[in-house]
């Protein structure tokens, strides 16, 4: 994972996109995938890399091991359009929450990506930080609705709001152009959780599988969290 820096960048092929709405069957394939499907290790080793280097600014006073991470999906076998799931490791102090859903580009016109980046480091007085990292299309690929060609290098490109600790992930398939797939919050492990009740009810989507976790509520069905402000 790179921090963001406007230094060159390795092409990323040629990619010329489709411009139209997912079909049936891409949408079918979406739906019966669970997490670690669409999740490909690339872009899980991706996100975690970039917690591990924004977890100091995002939860002062922690850091994240230098392991793999490991991704539990939470709503598998339920055909969702947006997948939930929980990336972290035995021992690190905190984890990432995550939705995903299938990316599409949506109508123009779209500002360059590579225009927005800063200066290369992680700064402890940014407001937002942001990593990228190039993959392999078959590891990009089942995120997005277009397939991808064999030459194609996509881009994965991850910001984080400092304030929120919670971020976004996009994909450039090649053509410059971001496909907004996840959405996530790193949240931390090493204090105690909710003292009221665990809610009968989802606050967000009404459902009924709310789970507690000993650091915070958590619905799996659709990623809505409850964790106390630090003190």
């Amino acid at each position: 994972m790179r921090s963001g820096s406007r230094a060159p960048l390795e092409p990323s092929g040629i990619f010329v996109p489709a411009r139209r709405p997912p079909g049936t069957a891409t949408i079918n394939r979406w739906r019966r995938a669970n997490c670690g499907e669409v999740l490909r290790p690339g872009v899980r080793s991706a996100l975690w890399d970039f917690v591990r280097e924004t977890a100091p600014l995002l939860h002062p006073g922690l850091t994240a091991p230098a392991e793999p991470a490991l991704l539990s999906g939470l709503n598998d076998g339920r055909d969702a359009d947006v997948k939930t799931g929980m990336l972290g490791t035995d021992t690190a102090p905190l984890c990432l929450i995550l939705r995903t859903h299938l990316g599409t580009a949506g109508p123009g016109p779209h500002r360059r990506w590579r225009e927005t980046l800063g200066r290369p480091g992680v700064r402890t007085s940014a407001a937002v930080v942001t990593g990228i990292e190039q993959v392999n299309p078959q590891e990009a690929g089942p995120l997005l609705a277009e397939p991808l060609p064999a030459q194609a290098r996509p881009w994965l490109v991850i910001s984080a709001t400092v304030a929120d600790r919670a971020g976004s992930l996009s994909v450039d398939p090649g053509d410059g152009v971001l496909r907004h797939v996840l959405d996530f919050a790193v949240l931390r492990l090493d204090r105690p959780g909710p003292l009221r009740d665990r809610p009968s009810h989802c606050p967000h989507c009404d459902r009924t599988r709310v789970r507690r976790y000993s650091a915070f509520d958590l619905c799996p069905d659709c990623g809505w969290f409850d964790q106390p402000s630090p003190t």
